[in-house]
């Protein structure tokens, strides 16, 4: 069982536990009276006592939820991307001119978007904890497209900010929701490549994104350009949201396109995970737990360096058209970082589901084609804009770093409560660093913008040195609890394991559960 792997390899005994385990399940079922404080229910009661998985059955659930809830996931965040970066797109075709942006109002119309994220940061996570997941999140889908239809109508800085602010409102609970799904439906083993796959999509969001504004460039309508754009992207919007509303089930207890059985199978396949699916039980004693932790700290400070440099990537286009291309060619040339994007992320996703315990050192090795890009765009010479364009394209790799933050927040954080306030706090300061990131890029300075460059630069390094703090954590926390059972025979041990997995819908928290082990 992954649950007894530690950072060093996996505890000698533990292959007979997982035998033992199924052994014990009835009799320690029988013993115990269940407390289960989860949204399974009776599911989760009827998965607990079932004894040993089915592998064949199990991959046959599989198969199903990858089929009806993963490309919802995949196309949602493709599209979220786009249409938060349709700001960037519309800057090469005329908006500044007709909404009168002069000075650092461009900066701020990008940053702005984060301060409606951040004010409606947590209590989005509070919604997603005590109300259906996935019917929440398909309301803000329709609403986002709803609102980006909106700007078209933007004729001045204030409109263009308002309309930027409620976008950020209604795509903040985006993230955080996926991350929740992801939890409920996978194991931690699958949880890694299935995150790399829809967080892969910002990549091909940037891609496609792109290409659609590449195209609608080319539209002679009676409208400028850069209205169409988010004419056309606020009607596909609004038109998934609907779709999504009707197809993404809430939890495994209303899923429509399983079985009885099927369902208890779904429950039975994340009981490993020790986090349950989800509770609605508010937990004071979880919000300390969650603030006083380092592992989450660690993980916020993270999120904030990894934003900072992405912040800087709203300036994409500015950027490229600096280097002396046409804005047709600047739209071109935007789409091959969009590719690095994608490849980068679902390499690093294979890499982290093949290779155990290295999660954390692919996020820091991520950090490196970064690192040089921007030295490559800050140090070449302004004439070699093929060379500096390059360096454009290696900032590609920089999301990997902030899809392993959202891996750990759904594998190695237990208790809904607890899970809620990480994800909050994690999203807090990926805002604060998105609103922080466009403000190092001066008016002023245009087009090299140096001290952007630089912020972006210091982002990337620091990212690097905190995933490894962040896995020493991890390591020394593992190695403690290995050391807790030493010496404990087999059936004790596989007393614990069971134990353990109740705890998993018992709402009870990582810190609480003996042997819960960190994924590195």
């Amino acid at each position: 069982m992954d649950e007894v792997k530690t950072s060093h390899g996996t505890h000698g005994q533990s292959g007979e536990i997982e035998k033992d385990v199924a052994k014990v399940d009835t009799i320690n079922l029988e013993k115990s009276t269940l407390h289960i404080d989860d949204e399974a229910g009776d599911l989760a009661a009827q998965a607990l006592a079932s004894g040993r998985l089915d592998e064949a059955a199990s991959k046959k659930v599989l198969r199903k939820i990858d089929l009806y809830i993963l490309p919802f996931l995949c196309i949602t965040y493709a599209l979220q991307f786009i249409d938060k970066t349709s700001l960037g797109y519309s800057s090469v075709y005329g908006i500044f001119k007709d909404t009168h942006l002069v000075g650092q109002d461009y900066s701020w119309a990008s940053s702005i978007f984060y301060f409606g994220y951040l004010i409606s940061e947590y209590p989005g996570v509070a919604i997603i904890q005590r109300f259906p997941v996935a019917k929440f999140l398909a309301a803000n889908i329709i609403l986002w497209g709803a609102v980006l239809m909106t700007t078209a109508e933007c004729h001045s800085f204030a409109g263009l900010a308002t309309v930027r602010f409620f976008l950020g409102v209604t795509e903040a609970t985006i993230s955080p929701g996926f991350v929740a799904i992801t939890g409920i439906w996978w194991t931690r083993q699958e949880q890694a490549g299935r995150s790399a796959l829809w967080i892969s999509f910002l990549g091909v969001g940037s891609l496609f994104g792109g290409l659609i504004a590449f195209g609608i460039g080319h539209i002679t309508g009676s409208l400028s350009p850069w209205k169409y754009i988010y004419l056309i992207l606020g009607a596909v919007t609004m038109s998934w949201g609907v779709l999504f509303f009707f197809v993404v089930p809430d939890s495994p207890t209303q899923v429509k396109w399983l079985t009885q059985e099927e369902k208890i199978i779904a429950v039975q396949r994340v009981i490993g995970n020790k986090t349950g699916t989800k509770s609605r039980t508010f937990v004071k004693a979880q919000v300390i737990e969650a603030v006083t932790d380092p592992k989450i700290i660690v993980l916020g400070l993270i999120s904030f360096v990894n934003a900072l440099a992405s912040g800087g990537l709203s300036f994409g286009s500015l950027i490229i058209a600096g280097f002396g291309f046409s804005p047709i060619e600047t739209t071109l040339m935007n789409m091959p970082l969009g590719a690095v994007q994608t490849v980068a992320q679902l390499t690093a996703g294979y890499l982290c589901t093949k290779i155990k315990s290295s999660r954390l050192i692919i996020a820091s090795i991520a950090m490196v084609p970064p690192i040089i890009g921007t030295c490559l765009i800050n140090q070449l010479h302004s004439t070699n804009k093929w060379g500096r364009l390059v360096g454009v394209w290696l900032l590609g790799s920089y999301p990997v770093g902030f899809m392993v933050i959202l891996g750990l927040l759904s594998t190695n954080i237990a208790g809904s409560t607890k899970r809620s306030v990480a994800s909050g706090w994690v999203f807090v300061c990926y805002c604060v660093g998105q609103i922080s990131g466009p403000q190092f890029f001066k008016n002023s300075q245009k087009p090299a913008y140096h001290s952007g460059i630089v912020a972006m630069l210091c982002g990337f390094v620091l990212n690097l040195v905190l995933n490894q703090v962040l896995r020493v954590l991890y390591v020394r926390e593992n190695a403690k609890r290995d050391k807790m059972i030493e010496g404990k025979g087999e059936e004790e041990l596989a007393e614990l394991q069971m134990e353990s997995n109740i705890k998993g819908f018992e709402n009870t928290t990582d810190s609480q559960n003996m042997m819960f082990r960190y994924v590195l």
